[in-house]
């Protein structure tokens, strides 16, 4: 005859335990705490589509000065056979 705490002792060994150490309520799943951990950190870490957005156009802009000045320089400088 079973035993009603052996039963639910041998369900909770067959249950990978989540890596913090807590049972889980699923199989091969994190438990709760982790599992919001984990969406908290996904949701603060990933860049927003307006920040995207921002950064592709400082990036742009960048690299557009940088051009101009380098064309302002060439054509400032004084060419060898041209008397100003």
């Amino acid at each position: 005859m079973d035993h009603p705490r052996l039963i639910a002792a041998l369900a909770d060994d067959r249950r990978r335990p989540c890596p913090c150490g807590a049972v889980t309520e699923q199989l091969d799943r994190l438990c709760r705490k982790c599992h919001a951990r984990m969406a908290w950190r996904r949701k603060t870490t990933r860049t927003s589509r307006r920040t995207a957005r921002r950064l592709a156009a400082r990036q742009a802009n960048e690299g557009t000065r940088i051009l101009a000045s380098a064309m302002a320089l060439l054509l400032r400088t004084p060419r060898k056979g041209v008397e100003s």
